[in-house]
């Protein structure tokens, strides 16, 4: 098949600590174009033996590879950030309900931009705390019991979905400038301000911030919608304030 157009992707790894599993992802990190691997605090030497060995001839990204100590300081570096859990939450954990890779077409529907791919560690994948550094999360259903996929076999699983949809979307690619992190992050922050001055119950503020977020992030509004969100909230945070001060 000819080649079309590439998604500026990143594959990010938190904490990994078996080197075979680095090198089997590096080598899918070169069959399906990803643009680089990112290890977060990696628990190994992620040039060893065993990951070369298994890299085969992609070793050049584990040569390659960028190094970071934590998530968040790369944050900001990407237009969408996708986590991947075994564990999807119920109703009462909005921060673990997942989509499954086919449904991320419109997530992927970015010409501009660069989208991380995030994978948690071999034995705890990632901590409710990473999982608000992320944009979405992403679950692979498996039908038997036994839920957990090597870490490597997620990765084929989630890029080759991926693929599938990159040639899919092919024909709705559009030239609009995609909305950054930091451009949602302004948009949810006002949001999380004019509910605090509502008369809200305080212990349904986090999830319908959390919900509001997951909105807004799904629907992957361009840049210059979200200027515009971001103007119309902070009128309504006016009048609610002048409201509230006038009371």
């Amino acid at each position: 098949m000819e080649k079309k157009s590439k998604l500026n992707l990143d594959v990010i790894l938190v904490e990994p600590k078996i080197g075979g599993n680095i090198g089997a992802i590096a080598r899918l990190c070169h069959n399906f174009d990803v643009n680089k691997l990112v290890l977060i605090s990696p628990q190994i030497d992620h040039n060893g033996d065993e990951a070369r060995q298994r890299a085969k001839h992609s070793i050049h990204y584990l040569e390659n590879a960028e190094i970071y100590d934590t998530l968040e300081k790369i944050r900001n570096n990407y237009s969408v950030i996708v986590g991947t859990s075994a564990k999807a939450g119920r109703t009462y954990n909005v921060r673990r309900q997942p989509v499954y890779p086919w449904e991320l077409e419109e997530m992927f529907s970015v010409k501009e931009g660069k989208i991380a791919l995030v994978f948690g560690r071999e034995d705890r994948g990632l901590s409710n705390e990473e999982l608000l550094s992320c944009d979405f999360l992403v679950s692979i259903p498996v039908p038997s019991d036994f839920k957990v996929m090597n870490l490597s076999h997620a990765v084929a699983v989630v890029l080759y979905e991926i693929w599938k949809l990159l040639f899919k979307i092919e024909s709705k690619l559009t030239k609009e400038k995609s909305s950054s992190t930091l451009e949602r992050d302004i948009l949810v922050d006002i949001f999380k301000e004019i509910i605090e001055i509502l008369p809200y119950e305080e212990h349904r503020k986090p999830i319908v911030s959390h919900s509001f977020t997951t909105v807004i992030n799904r629907s992957f509004p361009t840049s210059e919608e979200i200027h515009s969100l971001i103007g119309v909230f902070k009128t309504i945070k006016e009048y609610f304030s002048l409201d509230k001060e006038e009371g």
